[in-house]
């Protein structure tokens, strides 16, 4: 567990929302970490004002969120950057709905987001607009679902649900058991192992 704490750039976050006003909201702070909530639609304008203007030129991750079936916009994609020089982190939020969830791809100011873009499509299905090569990247070309939704079931679905005897469990589910694929058979031991 970290116990990192002040690492979030306030003022950045406040001098993008300055510059932005009619498209992000107050910047939030939560444990040390700066959060700023944009529109969609002008996401690439604060992301390269940020890398430009600001000096957050290290691209340190974009994932995705879901919130939930219920909730309205239900999908994030959050966008963490770095300062070299500061040594401070500013997190970048766009919520998006539920139906059709779609952002510009941010590959043409951050390279490195090609992959963690094809990460969030496959695990989400939220597609990226101008990616060069949004396939899957972890699940199976075919995949016909996005795992990480909260509603995909966690032992699968379909053809892709792992077997429920696996634990002990009824092959028809009903005992409520999660399957996780697990060999019984004991391990050889290996050379120089002391236990």
């Amino acid at each position: 567990m970290s116990i990192l704490t002040d690492h979030g750039d306030a003022a950045a976050a406040a001098a993008l929302h300055q510059a932005f006003p009619d498209t992000t909201m107050e910047p939030r702070e939560w444990r040390g970490d700066v959060t700023l909530e944009v529109d969609p639609a002008t996401e690439l304008d604060v992301l390269t004002h940020a890398k430009e203007q600001l000096g957050f030129e290290l691209l340190i991750d974009r994932l995705g969120a879901d919130r939930g079936e219920e909730a309205s916009p239900r999908f994030e994609v959050i966008t963490i950057l770095y300062n070299l020089t500061t040594h401070k982190r500013l997190h970048v939020l766009t919520a998006l709905p539920a139906a059709n969830p779609e952002l510009p791809t941010a590959i043409g100011v951050f390279r490195g987001a090609n992959w963690f873009e094809r990460e969030i499509w496959d695990m989400y299905g939220v597609k990226f607009p101008g990616h060069p090569n949004l396939e899957r990247i972890l699940m199976m070309d075919g995949f016909p679902d996005f795992p990480l939704r909260k509603e995909y079931p966690t032992e699968g679905a379909g053809e892709f649900a792992a077997p429920r005897r696996a634990l002990g469990g009824t092959v028809d589910g009903t005992d409520g058991k999660v399957a996780v694929n697990h060999d019984p058979s004991p391990r050889p031991e290996r050379q120089g192992d002391d236990a």
